[in-house]
């Protein structure tokens, strides 16, 4: 009987050997900025959202077929992914796939451009890069605040209030 259950748990654990393989394979995929792989969008109005999917309001912005991102994060259904703008949000796996290599002249042209960017240019003709906020760069306060001044008048209290142990001036007139 024992030998029995020995070769029960064997094979328990011998069929969820590859389960747990697979799960291993689901595993999340950082990348730096400078070398995260590059997709491009292949459906218009592609919902981006800034703090991701499952944020209380709907999305952000949409994305248009053809926009490239750089994959920073692969998740499981939404992916963190930084625009070309460099904002930073979730957009659905679905909807974008590997990006062609782009030609050596525009390779150049985005180095000299990156470069511009660090030095806080713009982007030429395309209108000023985004220097917005992002909500999760917002420092956190101090925690040595002091309390807001909320300019309280002070309660007013009565001087004669009898103590709580002192005696009442009569008797309760009570009947049982």
């Amino acid at each position: 009987m024992r030998s029995q259950c020995l070769k029960t748990g064997a094979a328990r654990a011998f069929l969820f050997l590859p389960a747990i393989f697979f799960l291993g394979g689901c595993a999340t995929q950082t990348f730096a900025p400078e070398v995260a792989p590059e997709y491009v969008v292949v459906r218009d109005f592609t919902p981006f959202y800034r703090l991701g999917p499952q944020q209380s309001r709907g999305p952000d912005t949409s994305l248009r077929a053809g926009d490239r991102v750089k994959l920073l994060r692969r998740e499981m259904g939404f992916s963190l992914v930084q625009l070309e703008d460099l904002r930073t949000g979730y957009a659905a796996n679905e909807n974008m796939a590997v990006a062609p290599p782009r030609p050596p002249e525009q390779v150049k042209q985005e180095a000299e451009t990156a470069a511009s960017k660090k030095r806080g240019g713009h982007r030429g003709d395309e209108g000023p890069l985004y220097s917005g906020p992002q909500v999760n760069d917002t420092p956190l306060p101090d925690r040595n605040v002091p309390p807001p001044d909320l300019n309280v008048e002070p309660e007013i209290v009565p001087k004669n209030i009898p103590a709580p142990d002192a005696t009442p001036a009569s008797r309760p007139k009570y009947r049982y």
